[in-house]
């Protein structure tokens, strides 16, 4: 099984037509599933910059190598601060409600602990959650460029899939033993 973590960010402010909404992925992070209580961390300067969502979904070609780096830059050192804060954690209780599985636990994000709440859905051959954070609740101001004309919404999507290799959800939570995703 292996897991994928995407991140979206949303441009505002009055210059946002100049500005991207971009999709970020995660390539450091560990999950591991036990007795129904999911617990995982993602490295925060492991991201990578994927390219910018436009009308037709991901714009993998719409930024240089250049504008790609200098964004890492800029989420690595100013708004993650990784080199204070390596790591952001999860921890969770999973729980069937019939055909659905909600997630209830806590995400630790430079210091701060904040409850995240959400679902498990089936899709395909993977279990897929998507659920949005606001920054500010982090410690985290929204990113601003040319004095606040360009800047980040207060609002940051978080999409997880896990593939499960034809395993049902259901088995896959039913595990006994540790399952490191």
């Amino acid at each position: 099984m292996y897991a994928t973590i995407h991140v979206f960010t949303f441009k505002a402010g009055l210059l946002a037509r100049v500005a991207h909404d971009l999709r970020l992925s995660v390539h450091k992070h560990a999950l591991t599933l036990e007795a129904q209580r999911i617990r995982g961390y993602c490295m925060a300067d492991s991201f990578s910059v994927d390219g910018v969502m436009g009308a037709h979904g991901l714009e993998p070609n719409a930024l240089s190598d250049k504008d790609k780096r200098q964004i890492l830059e800029t989420v690595r050192d100013d708004i993650l601060e990784s080199c204070r804060y390596p790591r952001i954690e999860f921890e969770a209780q999973l729980q069937a409600r019939g055909d659905r599985i909600e997630v209830r636990g806590n995400l630790c994000l430079k210091n701060q602990n904040r409850p995240i709440v959400t679902d498990l859905m089936h899709v395909g051959d993977s279990v897929q959650t998507t659920f949005e954070l606001k920054p500010s609740d982090f410690g985290i101001a929204p990113y601003k460029a040319l004095g606040g004309a360009i800047k980040l919404d207060d609002r940051v999507r978080v999409s997880i899939a896990v593939a499960l290799n034809g395993q049902k959800p259901l088995e896959v939570l039913a595990r006994a033993e540790p399952l490191q995703l």
